[in-house]
């Protein structure tokens, strides 16, 4: 088992983090989400192509590049539609939907012209319609349709319909979301083979799950930085030895949960062991990115809860990405089922 990304994907990181740090003032990362502009942009990187599978033109990235593209927009607190909208909705469609499916949302979404919304849970199906609703779904104001991922089918319903109400809603970390109404819509049904729903759901854990260590490297390297430059008593508060505890135990969190979503990436998709492994990797880093987050606020005291420094908007962003889709509590009672 390779742990080490290779040239190309030591390549690939870079070119994200160079795009994110050309794009923004480093005072205001993850202070909102990422202007339709500079998405559109990073796929006329080619990115979302790299990521997404040869039938649909694209280039069939693996796990492991998809956790390289996630680790590095965590670590620049870019709040994007990577992980629902690429690696779940658009993907989806493209594995297993029609070629006309594939040229009408998932060609749009590649380019960076559409976002396609992803929703968990059973739709109400009769003579090619659905009902159903669906709480939070994020992306979904901004989205051109709706991928609802159930146990052996996912409907595509374009959020235009006649029907489909939304109710708009915004997460803790400033991502737009939505309540989902959905009465009598039309929809296509795609049939998903045997397991797909779970390792559709898993790839989006392990892009969640990356997302996270990224910005658990990005506060643990800031609280470090300031420990050994904020002044108490005459010295660098990272002299102390109750702090030094502190930073150790954020550093083994931060180690532990980068192994284990390296692990589940290079488990790779069509291994039998690669649901699990996913599952995994989110139940601990959900929690682990939250110790670490808020470990980081405190000693960074008082400052660290505004918006004057990124640490608050970082404690703020593993909040929302450790909760989606049942978070780390749901992750353990699906390992343990």
């Amino acid at each position: 088992m390779r742990l080490g990304p290779s040239e190309e994907q030591a390549m690939l990181r870079e070119t994200v983090a160079r795009f994110l740090a050309d794009r923004g003032e480093a005072a205001a990362i993850g202070a909102a989400p990422m202007p339709a502009a500079d998405w559109r942009a990073m796929a006329e990187l080619g990115l979302f192509g790299f990521l997404l599978p040869e039938r649909a033109g694209g280039m069939g990235g693996g796990s492991d590049d998809a956790m390289i593209v996630a680790e590095a927009l965590g670590r620049g607190l870019a709040i994007t539609p990577l992980g629902e909208g690429v690696i779940g909705a658009a993907d989806i469609v493209a594995r297993h939907g029609d070629d006309e499916l594939v040229q009408r949302f998932v060609a749009p979404a590649m380019a960076g012209e559409a976002i396609l919304a992803l929703a968990v849970g059973s739709a109400r199906e009769e003579a090619g319609r659905v009902s159903g609703v669906f709480d939070f779904v994020r992306w979904a104001p901004q989205a051109s349709a709706l991928v609802v991922l159930g146990d052996d089918a996912a409907h595509v319903v374009a959020l235009d319909a006649n029907g489909a109400a939304l109710t708009p809603r915004r997460l803790a970390d400033g991502t737009p979301a939505a309540c989902i109404t959905l009465a009598d819509c039309e929809a296509a049904r795609i049939a998903l083979p045997p397991g797909g729903a779970e390792t559709a759901l898993a790839m989006v854990d392990l892009t969640h799950a990356a997302e996270m260590t990224g910005v658990m490297a990005l506060l643990y390297a800031q609280t470090a930085d300031y420990a050994a430059t904020r002044r108490q008593f005459g010295a660098a508060i990272g002299t102390f030895q109750a702090v030094q505890h502190k930073l150790a135990r954020m550093f083994v969190a931060l180690e532990q949960a980068r192994s284990l979503t390296i692990r589940a990436a290079a488990t790779g998709r069509e291994d039998a062991g690669f649901v699990r492994a996913a599952r995994s990797a989110k139940a601990y880093a959900a929690d682990a990115a939250q110790f670490l987050a808020e470990e980081a606020v405190q000693l960074h005291g008082g400052i660290g809860v505004t918006d004057e420094l990124p640490v608050g908007r970082g404690l703020r962003r593993v909040m929302v990405l450790g909760r989606l889709f049942g978070g780390a509590a749901d992750a353990r009672a699906r390992l343990a089922a």
